[in-house]
C-alpha cells in the first residue's frame, strides 16, 4: 500500500490500525520542522517504509553489517528513504518493549529531521551527536535533560554508537543550545560545520554548567 503526501511518500505490506494517526501527526508538525530548517520543502520525497523485523533486520544488516538491539530505524540520504520497525515488531524483537503508538510518530519524525537537516548540510559522522540531538528534540521525543558530569565529550564525538547514554546526553547539549542560543546562531551550527566542531567543545562545557543548574 501507498500514501503520497507533501514531502513523504508512506509504503507498507500489511494493515496497520495506526497508519491514521501517522499521516496525520506527519501533516500537523512538518511545517514547523522544515521552517526551523529554513526550507519550504524537501527536495526529493522522502519513502517511509514501515517494515516487519524479517524485512528490517535485512536492510539495516546490508548497510551497516549488524543489527543491534535498540535500531529500530533509519534514514538513507543517498535513496531518499525512511525504514521503520513496525510497532508490534518493535516490541517483539527490541529493547523497545514498552513502545507506544506515540514512540513510533515521533520516531519518524525523528527521521524527518534527519532528512530536513541533510537539505541544509550534509550529516557526517563527527557531527552526530549534534544531528541526534536535533532529532530527538525537535521531534519532542521523551527526553529529559540528563546530567554531563560522567559524559566522556570526545567519545560522544567519536565513537557516538559506542558512547554509554549517548541519546541522552546529546538530547541535553542540543536544548542547552535551542534554549541559549539566537535562531540565526543555531542556524549557523547547522550550516557550517567547521563553525560547530570549532565551537563544540565550548558548548559542552557550558552546556554541564547549564544542565547542573536546571536539573
Amino acid at each position: 500500500m501507498k500514501i503520497n503526501l507533501n514531502n513523504i511518500i508512506i509504503e507498507y505490506s500489511k494493515d496497520l490500525n495506526y497508519i491514521d494517526d501517522i499521516i496525520n501527526y506527519i501533516e500537523l508538525n512538518e511545517k514547523e520542522i522544515l521552517s526551523f530548517f529554513r526550507i519550504s520543502k524537501l527536495s526529493k520525497k522522502y519513502t517511509l517504509k514501515i517494515l516487519n523485523y524479517d524485512e528490517f533486520k535485512k536492510y539495516i544488516i546490508n548497510k551497516y553489517g549488524e543489527i543491534k538491539p535498540y535500531v529500530r530505524g533509519d534514514t538513507d540520504y543517498k535513496s531518499n528513504t525512511i525504514v521503520i520497525l513496525d510497532i508490534e515488531d518493535q516490541i517483539k524483537y527490541t529493547t523497545h518493549k514498552d513502545v507506544c503508538i506515540d514512540d513510533v510518530i515521533k520516531m519518524i519524525m525523528h527521521e524527518f529531521v534527519h532528512a530536513c537537516n541533510n537539505e541544509v548540510c550534509n550529516c557526517i559522522n563527527e557531527i552526530i551527536w549534534f544531528e541526534e540531538g536535533l532529532a530527538t528534540n525537535l521531534a519532542k521525543q521523551n527526553y529529559s535533560l540528563y546530567s554531563l558530569e560522567d559524559c566522556d565529550f570526545n567519545m560522544l564525538k567519536n565513537d557516538f554508537n559506542n558512547c554509554k547514554n549517548n541519546y541522552k546526553y546529546s538530547y541535553t547539549i542540543v536544548n542547552y543550545i535551542l534554549n541559549n542560543y539566537s535562531k540565526d546562531e543555531v542556524f549557523n551550527f547547522i550550516s557550517n560545520i567547521d563553525y560547530l566542531i570549532n565551537s563544540s567543545d565550548k558548548i559542552f562545557k557550558n552546556a554541564k554548567e547549564w544542565t547542573n543548574n536546571n536539573i
